[in-house]
């Protein structure tokens, strides 16, 4: 029985932690053979899971771009799974080829494509590529003998506005790492430097998407001398970083507002355990990981209403409307004058992320639904 892989997109992020944790279990799965159709990068950054079992085969097209890699998806991966006599295609990147004569189980892991206000911050060819992810990943769907959802928000998007089958699918929420938990007091040299402020944290990569403009204006309004925010995240979008950096300087935040870049994994789980609140000011989010590490290690929780961030931290954060700065900087101010009320969040939040699968029940779940596609051939 061999099992496929479609590895030839760019996962990062919570993304790249889940395929990650699927080469880290891949014995979850108990079949006899796995070939991992992947780009040359992906094949170089996770070529130390190569084994007799575990084959990968880079595909030379699909690294070139985006529309390479469509093109490969769609011509030619379906005669190399035939050729390969692959029993299951399993497509965690979004989409799966439209026509195929193997079973195919694709994974939805994003919805900002499906949401109108998403669009306005990219140029014209970026509205155009996210227009193209949309309708492959509608097409793609409908021809799948089986989708996972990370949340219901998105399922239900699909079975109410593209005719899907309820049936086909089924919901896996994941994002639970054992690595994030209550950090120890032996500080890293982040949190040992701002150790006499108190810190709000907002962890995000710096898309325009991400909408921390609301928070810098929601800061602004804090009177509190003692009181900072740090924004731990990769700069991708540099202007955007600039945008962000120009609006501190216009808002004399230079002060307030620590732009911390990308930052090691054991930075990140001292920032999430030492912040007083953790921020998350995103509108357009399937189902968090960032939200998900945070209420590991106990971190209070302020999040947008939309989409499906609700869902992900259900009674454990305080929800703001994410167009509104002045929302926020309530939701802030109620927990920063409250001890009690901000330790209560505390607490939820640690007893939200216990009911989140982690990546290794996510990935038993995966496998049975693998295992339910074959037996019923």
């Amino acid at each position: 029985m061999i099992i496929a892989i479609d590895l030839t997109y760019n996962p990062y992020g919570g993304s790249f932690s889940q395929i990650e944790n699927i080469f880290k279990y891949i014995d979850t799965y108990k079949y006899e053979k796995y070939i991992i159709y992947c780009t040359h990068t992906n094949y170089l950054t996770f070529k130390v899971y190569e084994s007799e079992k575990i084959i990968f085969k880079v595909s030379q097209l699909s690294s070139l771009s985006k529309v390479t890699r469509i093109l490969w998806t769609q011509l030619l991966l379906p005669f190399h799974l035939l050729i390969d006599n692959v029993s299951v295609l399993f497509c965690p990147g979004n989409f799966s080829p439209i026509f195929a004569f193997t079973k195919k189980i694709q994974w939805i892991g994003t919805v900002g494509p499906f949401e109108q206000e998403f669009y306005k911050d990219f140029p014209f060819i970026g509205k155009i590529n996210l227009l193209i992810n949309k309708y492959m990943m509608i097409f793609s769907a409908l021809t799948s003998k089986h989708v996972i959802f990370e949340s219901k928000y998105t399922r239900d998007l699909f079975i109410t506005n593209y005719f899907f089958d309820k049936s086909k699918s089924s919901v896996i929420n994941l994002g639970r790492d054992d690595y994030f938990s209550l950090a120890s007091d032996n500080n890293t040299h982040i949190t040992k430097h701002y150790k006499s402020k108190n810190f709000l944290l907002a962890v995000s990569h710096l898309y325009p998407y991400k909408n921390l403009e609301v928070l810098l204006h929601a800061i602004n309004k804090n009177n509190d001398p003692d009181l900072i925010c740090l924004i731990a995240g990769k700069f991708h979008t540099k202007s955007y970083h600039q945008k962000l950096v120009n609006l501190c300087n216009e808002l004399s935040l230079e002060e307030k507002i620590f732009f911390l870049g990308g930052v090691s994994k054991e930075e990140l789980k001292e920032l999430y355990s030492n912040c007083e609140i953790f921020i998350f000011t995103s509108p357009f989010e399937n189902f968090a990981y960032t939200l998900v590490e945070a209420m590991s290690c106990g971190a209070a929780v302020v999040a947008t209403n939309t989409t499906a961030m609700p869902e992900t931290c259900q009674s454990a954060a305080l929800y703001f409307n994410p167009w509104s700065h002045e929302e926020l900087y309530q939701s802030i101010t109620s927990l920063l004058s409250d001890h009690d009320l901000l330790s209560d969040y505390r607490s939820r939040s640690i007893k939200r992320s216990n009911e989140i699968n982690t990546y290794k029940e996510a990935n038993t779940r995966t496998s049975e639904i693998i295992h339910e596609l074959i037996r019923n051939e």
